[in-house]
């Protein structure tokens, strides 16, 4: 199958999903405000679906900005998907389940995640209290996440559907393609704790050794809108730390979600051929038509979602050394 029709199938298959799930109205509250870009695909791919399908965004917050707003019942809360879902990154599984605490009347829908459990009783514990919630929906990005949420969530909506990335428009995509340069290749090596080091990598092979630019060197738009979320936090009274989280969310979309959007399609255009141990590495390089050879992280996640979706995809592939 060929890059463009698989997008489409995928793409397809999201907006078959989720359409049904998400009302005219809708917020999303757990906006990705750091340097992960592959996080901040998904917010572009996100935006970019709601606005293809006529859904009203009202609202983008962080979970550092989201101040609890009273919500009418016919506004859904739509929750940000990723791979941070269970006892891996915990900090962003405990603001969901505050979230799906807060707003027992409203549609919440989780868009597609991969879970993650070390510790089972956590596991349990997480599935008893989004059982409480009766308009949750739960989405899985991979079979294995699908097979968890169906044992453990069966009290909630469960479906399976791709990542969101891949709802990123044509428009964002197309000027980043066919700049690749003969020849230039790029191992993707990420570099927090999912790194798996057993994989022998013969470097090389490779033109280049590189993880996402801002997760190299630290970026000052990063730092500032830490700082920013700071003072925001002490500041005195509700009404001063609405307006100041409002500014917040209003800059964030384009000096974050457009910028390093931008960033990564640029990082990624010259390489001819990419080896990567991040997952939105290789959907980027698939949205931008490049083939990919993948090694997995400490979960597994990247395999996942290779047998889950791409199977009929020329050129993606395992890396064997």
């Amino acid at each position: 199958m060929s890059f463009d029709a698989e997008i489409n199938r995928l793409r397809s298959i999201c907006s078959q999903s989720l359409l049904p799930l998400i009302g005219p109205k809708c917020i999303l509250a757990d906006a990705p405000y750091y340097d992960n870009i592959g996080d901040i695909l998904i917010w572009q791919g996100i935006h970019d679906f709601l606005k293809d399908n006529s859904r009203k965004c009202l609202h983008d917050y962080s979970m550092w900005t989201f101040d609890y707003p009273a919500l009418p019942p016919d506004v859904t809360i739509l929750l940000t998907g990723g791979g941070n879902f269970g006892d891996l990154w915990r900090v962003f599984q405990d603001f969901r389940l505050n979230i799906i605490g807060n707003y027992p009347d409203n549609p919440v829908v989780m868009f597609p995640q991969s879970v993650w459990y070390d510790d089972k009783n956590l596991l349990a514990k997480d599935a008893g209290a989004m059982a409480q919630h009766k308009n949750l929906t739960l989405c899985a990005r991979d079979r294995y996440t699908y097979d968890i949420f169906r044992t453990h969530f069966s009290s909630n909506n469960i479906m399976l559907i791709p990542d969101m990335a891949f709802c990123i428009s044509e428009n964002h995509l197309s000027p980043y393609r066919n700049q690749s340069v003969k020849g230039r290749s790029l191992y993707f090596k990420r570099t927090d704790k999912e790194l798996c080091n057993s994989t022998v990598i013969f470097n090389d092979q490779f033109s280049d050794i590189r993880d996402w630019p801002s997760m190299e060197h630290k970026m000052a738009r990063f730092e500032l809108f830490r700082i920013a979320r700071g003072i925001r936090r002490r500041l005195p009274g509700r009404h001063l730390r609405h307006i100041c989280g409002n500014a917040i969310d209003l800059i964030a979309r384009p000096a974050i979600r457009t910028a390093m959007l931008n960033t990564g399609c640029r990082f990624l255009a010259p390489y001819e051929h990419v080896t990567t141990t991040r997952l939105h590495a290789m959907i980027l390089s698939i949205l931008l038509h490049k083939p990919v050879r993948y090694i997995d992280n400490t979960t597994g996640k990247l395999s996942a979602f290779a047998k889950t979706w791409l199977s009929d995809l020329d050129g993606i592939k395992p890396y064997h050394k």
